[in-house]
């Protein structure tokens, strides 16, 4: 196995994890950065976050709409490499990566909200480095897994820039599982939305921006409701909502 393949292997396994210190050195860039930041116009910021929210918001939509469609022991959501069948219709029809192109949304709606170039920079070539191993190790497992019909699909379907005409009209399930979706993405949702949120209100804060006072209340509501999604889909997901009303049935029969 070859070093890029090696690596590919390490950074597919640790991918949650490996974000968080480029995240902290980002957080510290746009802390030094502070008064220059404070310093554009306040109608600048707001269109840039509408954008860049309006942007984070397709990425999400496109990896919900993908992981609901995709097969159990495809898409890799696991620490391993796995693939029980290989996808290639429907989303996977014009993007052979279309959750990867989801997270670049994500990503570059949250680098417009912050505003910083230093940023930007810093974020996609991390992004770019990481992926340009995982993608070649993962492209290599399914080669030698579908040896034919990878070489085919590879041949067709584009890595990054999505065909406008797919490779096949073919639906990639016909039906949508919006558990499953759920079940997958409130996690990451709840990650990059809350970061969202919190930037927004650090950006009115230091800008000392007139009816920042007005604007924080609702911001706490947006927190607040956010947190209260990802605990009820938790509950849901791990069967707490199931078996506490599981006892209150008991606790009503006894009675």
């Amino acid at each position: 196995m070859t070093t890029t393949l090696q690596v590919g292997r390490l950074l597919f396994r640790w991918r949650s994890i490996t974000p968080v210190p480029v995240i902290a050195a980002i957080l510290a860039l746009l802390w030094f950065q502070r008064d220059h930041l404070a310093s554009g116009r306040l109608e600048l910021l707001l269109a840039l976050n509408m954008a860049g929210l309006l942007l984070a918001i397709a990425g999400q939509a496109l990896r919900a709409w993908v992981l609901g469609q995709v097969p159990e022991g495809t898409s890799g959501q696991g620490n391993t490499l796995e693939a029980s069948t290989l996808n290639t219709t429907g989303p996977y029809a014009r993007v052979r990566n279309p959750l990867y192109v989801g997270n670049l949304l994500i990503v570059v709606g949250l680098l417009l909200m912050t505003q910083s170039l230093g940023a930007a920079c810093l974020a996609l070539v991390f992004f770019f480095g990481q992926y340009h191993f995982i993608i070649r190790a993962e492209e290599q497992f399914l080669r030698e897994r579908f040896p034919e019909r990878f070489e085919a699909f590879y041949r067709k379907v584009p890595r990054w820039l999505p065909r406008l005409k797919p490779a096949t009209d073919l639906p990639l399930s016909h039906r949508f599982d919006w558990r499953r979706s759920l079940r997958k993405e409130h996690n990451p949702f709840t990650a990059w939305m809350s970061g969202a949120i919190l930037l927004a209100g650090w950006q009115l804060w230091m800008r000392d921006a007139a009816g920042f006072s007005d604007v924080l209340p609702g911001l706490v509501a947006a927190e607040a409701a956010l947190l209260s999604f990802f605990l009820i889909v938790k509950g849901w997901k791990r069967g707490w909502l199931a078996r506490a009303s599981a006892r209150e049935a008991k606790t009503g029969e006894a009675v």
